[in-house]
């Protein structure tokens, strides 16, 4: 494959005018008449186009145009052509070191010439091999050429919205050979073996293959569908399904709410728990110190009684005389040297002393009562958090856990029978496609030999696997509906969604061409098949307005989606998009993104391509 590096225009007395592409998501935006669909008509000019089909009066000064172009083994390739008409000159190097030593090719070869042309020179420059295409029913061949190729890869701005088929494109003639062109790009097998008149038996013996390939494809889906009755309604089914689903998972939802709360109760419950036991030991040792306190202000009343008793009594004692001298004895003497006691001082302090402890006892027994309350009041919180904390356990451990358990069981249990239901019902799909073509083939089979002969259609694995590309595509761009793509081998056009393209406006009939031609480079790029390796497509979005009633299909976000999508392709393939509108700016960075802001551009602006 191949892909643009740079496009140029060069005069006399003129400054160059220069694109260059990235080998990604390119972006050309601006407003109309900077130039825009003119650089896609130039790189169809020197790609073999008869004319300049666009002639507009800034390309007067210009005299020549190039195009640039890297293959996947990192060579160049530079093609030179006046833009007054004539044969174009190839040069194997990049524009900037190109010399005077290029060849000489027809921009065409024409009847049984053998002379190189511009299809000679691109096409196994991009690793595509020389192919034989039939161009009638009859079996006539001719030689695939780049003007065949145009409609896969140069997309201009009418041919996107037109209703004809995007591979055949808007020519009336060389219909059977765009059709066989496809053929080979999905296959990479040309008509080169192609006898035009063909022997019935051969031609049986090619059918019963493809029926028998057929019926090796439908046995594995016939078996799957044999556990399901044939009159089982699986979009009713599946409506139950997602009916039993959002219904177990209210209840789980639910549950899980009641869990929540339950545990943030417990919680208070436990710290209630834990300050309530907490305060009681606080109290049972401070009943303790009271105690204690107590034992002190009985032991201290003892002393004082007994002192109060002892004072009583010395007060009672009768006087003694001196034995020696016949003297009283309560007073300074000579043979009994003391002092008197006096009783009544100490017996009042005695009972002073006496009063105010057992006004501090009485104090201490209205603590000790208040205390007492204070702990039946915290064993009665005790009581009561342990008793609302069983009763959490048991409403989380006993009802909710199980009930939980079990409803997630039963959700397993209905995503696993979603899945076999949506799995019949695709397979239903394809065994009526198979069978479809089955049937096409059998009657094909009979008619052969006959004088109105049947061509083998485009086989229907590659073709799904394209429809599979295109899906991807879609999705990629956020269609709302399914995006369900199947290949039309009548009209040579895509349906989504069981509706055809030429059936929507203009805007949708765009997007969805863009979606062929780029679904079509991807799959060619995953499964080695030939293309010329990049897509250039005028207008995709343009004719796309978000202001206006929506078309089936079609959702609001699918600009941004498109952006988004162009600057994250897979590695390996380049999109050039040229378009009025313009890229949101958090994307643009993403993208090789210029913008003409022609009339209106500003000082750091690109007015249009020429400068």
């Amino acid at each position: 494959m191949m892909q643009l590096r740079q496009l140029r225009l060069t005069g006399r007395g003129a400054a160059d005018a220069i694109m260059t592409f990235a080998a990604a998501g390119n972006v050309v935006a601006g407003d109309s008449d900077t130039g825009k669909s003119y650089m896609l008509r130039c790189i169809d000019y020197v790609f073999g186009a008869e004319v300049m089909t666009k002639v507009i009066k800034e390309a007067g000064p210009y005299e020549r145009v190039l195009v640039e172009l890297e293959n996947d083994q990192g060579e160049f390739l530079t093609l030179v052509r006046a833009l007054a008409g004539g044969d174009i000159e190839v040069h194997h190097a990049p524009i900037e070191k190109i010399s005077d030593d290029g060849i000489v090719i027809k921009w065409m070869r024409k009847g049984t010439s053998k002379l190189l042309d511009v299809t000679s020179v691109l096409l196994p420059f991009a690793g595509i091999q020389e192919a034989q295409l039939r161009k009638n029913k009859q079996g006539k061949k001719q030689r695939l050429t780049i003007r065949t190729l145009v409609p896969v890869f140069l997309v201009d701005e009418i041919t996107i919205i037109a209703e004809r088929s995007p591979v055949i494109g808007t020519v009336g003639f060389d219909t059977t050979a765009r059709k066989r062109m496809l053929s080979y790009l999905l296959t990479g097998k040309d008509d080169e073996a192609v006898i035009a008149d063909e022997k019935k038996e051969i031609a049986s013996a090619r059918s019963a293959a493809k029926i028998s390939l057929l019926d090796d494809l439908l046995a594995p889906i016939d078996a799957r569908l044999s556990r399901f009755s044939d009159g089982q309604d699986e979009e009713g089914s599946i409506e139950l399904t997602d009916a039993a689903i959002e219904q177990i998972s209210a209840v789980i939802d639910e549950n899980s709410t009641e869990r929540a709360q339950l545990m943030n109760e417990r919680r208070e419950v436990v710290d209630n728990l834990h300050r309530a036991e907490s305060q009681l030991v606080a109290i049972n040792e401070l009943s303790v110190r009271y105690r204690l306190l107590d034992d002190r202000y009985g032991s201290d009343l003892d002393r004082l009684d007994f002192i109060s008793e002892g004072a009583h009594y010395f007060g009672s004692l009768q006087e003694v005389r001196c034995p020696l001298c016949d003297q009283a004895m309560d007073g300074p003497h000579q043979h009994w040297q003391s002092d008197s006691v006096a009783a009544q001082p100490v017996y009042s302090s005695a009972r002073a002393e006496a009063a105010k402890i057992i006004g501090h006892r009485a104090d201490l027994g209205e603590a000790v009562k208040d205390l007492q309350q204070r702990r039946s009041d915290r064993s009665e919180d005790r009581e009561k958090a342990q008793a609302r904390l069983e009763q959490i356990e048991t409403r989380l451990t006993e009802h909710l856990l199980p009930t939980l358990r079990e409803s997630k069981s039963r959700l397993e249990t209905m995503i696993q029978r979603r899945l076999e239901l949506e799995g019949a019902k695709l397979d239903r799909e394809k065994a009526k496609e198979l069978r479809a073509l089955r049937l096409e083939l059998e009657n094909s089979a009979a008619s052969a030999g006959t004088s109105s002969k049947k061509w083998a259609g485009l086989g229907a694995a590659p073709l799904r696997a394209l429809c599979d590309e295109i899906e991807a595509v879609l999705r990629e761009w956020s269609w709302k509906d399914t995006g369900r793509v199947v290949f039309d081998e009548k009209a040579y056009d895509i349906e989504v969604d069981g509706q055809p393209r030429q059936s929507h406006g203009k805007g949708v009939r765009a997007i969805l061409y863009a979606a062929f031609v780029i679904g079509l480079l991807r799959y060619c790029r995953k499964n080695h098949k030939p293309h010329p390796g990049f897509v250039v497509l005028d207008s995709p979005l343009t004719t796309y307005k978000k202001g206006q009633p929506k078309e089936p299909g079609i959702d609001p976000g699918i600009e941004t989606a498109f952006w988004a999508s162009l600057a994250s392709l897979p590695p390996g393939l380049q999109v050039v998009v040229v378009d009025n509108k313009e890229p949101p700016p958090e994307l643009a960075s993403g993208l090789k993104y210029e913008w003409f802001g022609g009339q209106e551009a500003g000082p750091d602006d690109r007015v249009g391509f020429i400068p």
